[in-house]
C-alpha cells in the first residue's frame, strides 16, 4: 500500500472517528442532561422527604438517602435517554418504524436500569428478608414498581427528545430551503444578465455596421476611415463583451471609440467631451452599460435634429455611490426615449446585479436634451474576470 494510500485511509478513519457522536448522540446536549438530572434529583427528593418527619430523623442519613436514590435514579434515566438518543438518530425516519422502536428502548433502557438500581437498593436495604424466597419476591416487587415509574419518565422524556429534535429539523430544512432558494435567485439573475447582455451587444454591433454600410453609398472615404476606427473599436470591445466587469477606464474608451465613429458619419452635426477623472479609471462598472445610454443619446437625441447636438459623459463619486452622466442636447423626451430596449435592459442588469443599491433615471436637459444618469455601489478597483 503506498503512502498516499495509507494517508486517505488514516483521513477516512480519523474523519469517522470525529464524526461518530454526531451521527450517535445528535440533539443530546448538557442542557438536555441536566434537565435529566433534575427531574432524577426531584424523584429523588419525593422519595426520602418523608424520612425529615420523622421522630428519628438524622440528617446525615437523610442525606445519605437522598444521595443514593438520586445517583441510582440518575443511572437509570441516563440509560433510557441514551437509548432513545440513539434509537432515534440510527433508525431510519419512517415513523412506522421509529416510534414503535423508541418505545422499545425506553422499555428497554429503563429495565436494564431499573435491574441496576433495584440490585444496588436491594443490597443497601433487603437485608432483613431472610431466606432467598422473600428477598427475591421483595426486589420483584421493587422492580416492578420502580420499573413502571422509570418507564413512564422515560417516556415524557422521549417525547420531548422527539419535539424538540423535529423541530430542530424543520428549522434546518427551513434555512436550507431558504438557502436553495436564494442560490437559484442568484442563478436566475446571472441567467437572466447573460441574456439581456446577449440582446443588447448584437443590437449596437448591428447598428454600426448599417452606418457603415451607409456611409459608403455616400463617401467611400470616409467610409474607410470609419471601417478603421470599427476595427479598433472591435478589437477594444469583443474581449469584454462576455465579461461579467469592467473598468471605468475601458469603458470611457469604448464610449469614445464609438462617438469618433457617429462623429465621421454625422460630421459638424456631433460634438462630444468625457469628464471621467483618472482617479476614477479602476472603478468597477458592469462592461457594456455606458456605450448603451452613449447609443441612446445619439439614435434618440441628436441623430434626429437636423443641427445635430453634444453628448457629454461625466464621472464622479458621491455618497460612496459612483455616478455615470451622459447628457445630450438632443430633442429631447420622445415617446422612446425613456423606454427602448437599451434603457430597459440597463435597469433590469442594475437591478440583477445590485438590487435596490443601483438605479437608472433619465431626466430633462437644459436648455434641451436628456440626462441619463446611473448610480451604483461605488468600487475602486474591478475584479480580474477572463472571458469564458
Amino acid at each position: 500500500m503506498t503512502q498516499d494510500s495509507l494517508s486517505h485511509v488514516a483521513s477516512v478513519v480519523a474523519n469517522g472517528w470525529r464524526s461518530w457522536p454526531e451521527r450517535w448522540f445528535a440533539g443530546l446536549t448538557w442542557k438536555g442532561v441536566a434537565i435529566v438530572a433534575a427531574l432524577c434529583l426531584v424523584n429523588a427528593l419525593r422519595r426520602t422527604i418523608q424520612r425529615f418527619f420523622d421522630e428519628d430523623y438524622e440528617l446525615g442519613a437523610c442525606l445519605l438517602q437522598l444521595g443514593e436514590l438520586f445517583a441510582t435514579g440518575l443511572v437509570t434515566m441516563l440509560l433510557t435517554t441514551f437509548a432513545v438518543v440513539v434509537t432515534y438518530n440510527r433508525v431510519p425516519a419512517t415513523p412506522r418504524l421509529r416510534y414503535p422502536l423508541l418505545v422499545l428502548a425506553v422499555v428497554v433502557g429503563s429495565a436494564v436500569g431499573t435491574v441496576i438500581l433495584v440490585a444496588i437498593e436491594s443490597r443497601l436495604r433487603l437485608e432483613n428478608f431472610g431466606d432467598a424466597g422473600g428477598r427475591v419476591g421483595a426486589m420483584l416487587l421493587v422492580f416492578v414498581a420502580m420499573w413502571a415509574r422509570y418507564a413512564g419518565l422515560g417516556l415524557l422524556i422521549a417525547a420531548v427528545f422527539v419535539f424538540f429534535r423535529q423541530r430542530e429539523e424543520s428549522e434546518a430544512a427551513r434555512r436550507k430551503a431558504e438557502l436553495d432558494r436564494e442560490r437559484f435567485g442568484q442563478q436566475m439573475d446571472e441567467a437572466r444578465l447573460q441574456v439581456l447582455q446577449a440582446q443588447i451587444e448584437p443590437h449596437f454591433l448591428f447598428n454600426t455596421l448599417a452606418n457603415v454600410r451607409r456611409l459608403y453609398q455616400t463617401d467611400a472615404a470616409a467610409a474607410e476611415s470609419m471601417l478603421d476606427n470599427l476595427m479598433r473599436y472591435l478589437a477594444v470591445a469583443l474581449p469584454q463583451m462576455r465579461t461579467a466587469d469592467s473598468t471605468l477606464g475601458r469603458e470611457a474608451a469604448l464610449a469614445e471609440s464609438y462617438l469618433v465613429i457617429q462623429r465621421i458619419r454625422m460630421g459638424r452635426r456631433l460634438a462630444f467631451e468625457i469628464d471621467v477623472p483618472q482617479s476614477l479609471r479602476e472603478a468597477a462598472v458592469p462592461p457594456m452599460m455606458l456605450l448603451t445610454l452613449v447609443e441612446n443619446a445619439i439614435k434618440h437625441g441628436i441623430s434626429p435634429l437636423p443641427e445635430g447636438g453634444s453628448v457629454q459623459i461625466s464621472a464622479r463619486v458621491a455618497d460612496r455611490q459612483l455616478r455615470l452622466q451622459v447628457a445630450d442636447s438632443g430633442q429631447g423626451f420622445t415617446k422612446t426615449s425613456g423606454g427602448g430596449t437599451g434603457l430597459a435592459n440597463t435597469r433590469a442588469r442594475l437591478v440583477a446585479m445590485y438590487g435596490a443599491a443601483a438605479h437608472l433615471r433619465i431626466e430633462m436637459n437644459s436648455p434641451r436634451g436628456v440626462t441619463a444618469i446611473i448610480a451604483l455601489p461605488y468600487a475602486a478597483s474591478a475584479p480580474t474576470t477572463s472571458p469564458p
